[in-house]
């Protein structure tokens, strides 16, 4: 590490919002459509926690998280309705409540909370959450990744980096959202082969690094965008030279270009923290599970673009984001000569 050898930037915590939420989802039919979609086996307690809330599939709490499923929302943006829930009242503070952010959902959940007595089952299961919490800790330990994110989207002084492992649901995605100050990501353990239990946070460090930084980067691309809407609106004016399988996969150009430019930069922290080989391992997966084969090109840009960073001449990769679609076309035809 390079700033406190004796105090890990990423700090893991275990917030009973983000748990709750989690267990909203359960009863929904998300379970059914993430095994649908790839086969696998879950955590002890993503199965303890549908079987003590059998009988709660109709809650309105539930109800309402299976519409917000069928919308257009993200997870992402479904947890991030954590941030705008009090602890442990569970109010919603109104000034913080998104636009989409379904009416008196707060009240449902809060009833959802105590009515089925999900405190039980998290005391119950309290040493499997603390296992998780200590496995996430040991994982994380390493490493300069805020340093690493501020030279893509700048100087972030005030920002603390939070994880949560997640236990119950989604059991196959990450997600990440920032809280006031904080920039959080949650993630399940690493899926195993065939429907065995899934593997421990420490058991890969840097697989479970792979998750926690490409959540981080996906919210800070969204805002970096936010920032430029200049250099965004240039930047989506250029298409992609990605395959029609990909767009087919991904027709929103910000979805492409996150895949693109969030594998590519998780990627490089892999291998400027662990190694090229670790590198290497990601990469290959990630072409697989995205269905591209663009990162090797997508990695020189990124790298290009760190030289010129370091050089002075771009503060953010906002700056430099018009460029990014022809400089990727450029570094993709050069590897294919």
């Amino acid at each position: 590490m390079t700033a406190d050898a004796d105090k890990p930037q990423i700090v893991v915590k275990i917030d009973n919002r983000i748990r709750l939420l989690s267990a909203v989802l359960s009863l929904t039919t998300w379970p059914e459509q993430e095994q649908a979609y790839s086969p696998h086996g879950v955590h002890h307690h993503a199965k303890a926690t549908r079987a003590f809330l059998k009988d709660a599939e109709s809650h309105p709490a539930v109800e309402i998280m299976q519409e917000l499923l069928e919308s257009n929302l993200s997870m992402d943006d479904i947890f991030s309705y954590a941030t705008c829930l009090n602890y442990p009242g569970l109010r919603a503070k109104g000034s913080a409540l998104p636009p989409w952010a379904p009416k008196n959902w707060s009240a449902h959940l809060r009833d959802f909370n105590h009515s089925l007595k999900l405190r039980e089952l998290w005391e119950a299961e309290e040493n499997e959450w603390q296992k998780a919490k200590q496995e996430a800790e040991r994982a994380l330990n390493t490493g300069d990744p805020k340093s690493f994110l501020e030279r893509f989207f700048g100087p972030m002084p005030d920002l603390a980096l939070r994880f949560q492992p997640n236990l119950a649901y989604p059991t196959a995605d990450s997600m990440g959202f920032r809280w006031n100050d904080k920039l959080w990501a949650v993630s399940p353990p690493r899926i195993a082969w065939g429907t065995n239990p899934p593997w421990p946070y420490d058991d890969d460090p840097a697989a479970t690094f792979a998750e926690v930084i490409g959540a981080y980067a996906k919210v800070l691309l969204r805002e970096l965008l936010d920032k430029h809407p200049e250099e965004a609106e240039a930047a989506q004016k250029g298409k992609l030279p990605v395959p029609n399988t990909f767009v087919a996969r991904y027709p929103e150009w910000f979805d492409q270009f996150a895949v693109l430019f969030v594998t590519g930069v998780t990627s490089i922290f892999l291998e400027e923290t662990f190694s090229a080989a670790e590198a290497k391992a990601y990469s290959v997966m990630a072409q697989k599970a995205h269905g591209f084969k663009q990162l090797p090109s997508v990695i020189d840009v990124l790298n290009r673009y760190l030289g010129s960073h370091n050089d002075g001449k771009f503060e953010t990769f906002g700056e430099y984001l018009p460029t990014f679609s022809n400089a990727l076309r450029v570094a993709a035809k050069l590897k294919s000569l």
